[in-house]
């Protein structure tokens, strides 16, 4: 079960989470390149604005201020995670009471948790908690203090799908290790990152990969960066980042 159909196909990543851990926020990577890609996945804004969810080949962007671009092919991107989804299983979920649940649900019906795993759940949700990262200004602040002033936004009785990845720990820095997951409502108006989640009942799809492409940036500021000094620490500000309120 989860086995990969096609030991060729690989997730395609644009940067690396240490990249913004260290605060290089600029978007080098055009939506026409990443699109190319893959049309299912996650990731972030130019001066890291606002939260990125791929769907069906449609880049919507959820930003700070609570609006939602819809992206075109010359936007451009700090960081994303694509994949070319096909699902090599599905099943219905019912009642999951919460993230962690739904992570153990995950696991249950993949191989091994030393691959990566593409996630896409479409259901009704009782709750989801959001969080949108607010536009960012040079000189940029690195990711732990950035994200002290973004949107949280707790959806009650929603439906929509869940899109993401669960990664392999060793996988840390270069990618967000084990799960990330962002959120888009049916109707496309409400989206984010997700912090928490209640009252999930639906489709669990998963894709299953052996493979990852990283393409680096080649802009000044990424080649200049000393990662080495700014990613000290660089596990403890991943984890906050990505799981914890900031209130």
């Amino acid at each position: 079960m989860g086995a990969n159909r096609d030991v060729g196909k690989a997730l395609v990543q644009f940067s690396i989470v240490d990249a913004l851990v260290a605060g290089l926020f600029d978007g080098v990577f055009p939506v026409a390149e990443v699109a190319r890609a893959g049309g299912f996945g996650l990731g972030c804004g130019d001066h890291m604005d606002g939260e990125l969810v791929v769907l069906d080949g449609v880049f919507r962007l959820f930003h700070g201020d609570g609006r939602m671009t819809v992206l075109g092919a010359s936007d451009s991107l700090a960081f994303a995670e694509v994949a070319d989804f096909a699902a090599d299983s599905s099943s219905p979920v019912d009642g999951v009471a919460s993230f962690e649940a739904l992570i153990d649900a995950v696991r249950e019906r993949v191989s091994s948790v030393n691959l990566f795993h593409a996630v896409r759940v479409d259901g009704q949700f009782a709750s989801v908690s959001l969080r949108e990262a607010k536009r960012q200004s040079k000189p940029y602040l690195p990711l732990a203090e950035a994200v002290h002033d973004q949107r949280e936004n707790l959806v009650t009785g929603v439906r929509g799908t869940l899109v993401g990845f669960v990664a392999p720990g060793v996988f840390q820095g270069v990618t967000v290790a084990g799960a990330h997951l962002h959120f888009v409502s049916v109707d496309g108006d409400v989206g984010g990152h997700v912090l928490g989640l209640a009252g999930l009942s639906g489709e669990l799809a998963i894709e299953s990969y052996s493979a990852v492409t990283v393409r680096l940036p080649r802009s000044a500021d990424f080649l200049t960066a000393d990662l080495d000094a700014a990613v000290a620490g660089a596990d403890a500000a991943i984890r906050r980042a990505e799981s914890e309120h900031q209130s």
